[in-house]
């Protein structure tokens, strides 16, 4: 495993086990813990054209109207370049794979037992695991930091969300001495279940 992998593995586990403590820490308020599973598109704004991806993972939440829900996601992300002058090819499809946690606050605008309508938001961390940026001519930071905003239905165990990310993310480019920062940004629609409900 190269360092910098385990480097991304090691924070996204101490992040985890900060999450759990606060977990047992409020154990007097509302707590589930789920599964989810994602379908994505995303795209470097003005280098690619976006391309069907998938995010699999696990979710927490904590609190009640008003609550935090960290989750930790495998996520692979898909697009294809547009015709660059700094693209060593054309049409070379880019697939990206990263551990992204987001850690959101939630409202439930609608709050009842089995049925429940909500807006998150929050910062989102993706640790890049591997990628085949190099086929491009470009390399990208190990991680990329931006937010998400989505809006979701919970009906009985489930939970159904659709979801806005943006990020930011470093590009050099391997065929000259340019680099720059990119914006990236990614929709995504997941399922979930509530393990624990």
């Amino acid at each position: 495993m190269k360092k910098n992998q385990l480097k991304s593995l090691t924070i996204v586990g101490f992040a985890f086990l900060m999450i759990n403590i606060m977990a047992v820490g409020t154990a007097d308020a509302q707590f589930s813990l789920g599964i989810k599973g994602a379908v994505n598109a995303a795209n470097y704004m003005d280098l690619t054209k976006k391309k069907i991806g998938w995010e699999a993972g696990i979710f927490m939440r904590m609190g009640d109207r008003f609550y935090f829900q960290p989750e930790v996601n495998y996520d692979f992300k898909c697009s294809s370049i547009l015709d660059l002058p700094n693209a060593v090819a054309e049409n070379i499809q880019l697939k990206q794979h990263y551990i992204s946690v987001p850690a959101l606050l939630g409202y439930h605008f609608i709050n009842n037992e089995n049925f429940k309508f909500q807006l998150t938001i929050g910062p989102r961390f993706d640790f890049k695991i591997a990628d085949n940026m190099d086929e491009s001519g470009w390399k990208t930071s190990p991680v990329q930091w931006g937010g998400q905003v989505g809006i979701g239905i919970d009906f009985w165990r489930f939970t159904l969300d659709v979801s806005y990310c943006i990020a930011a993310d470093r590009f050099k480019y391997t065929t000259t001495s340019e680099s720059s920062t990119k914006l990236t940004n990614m929709f995504l629609a997941s399922l979930g279940f509530k393990i624990v409900k």
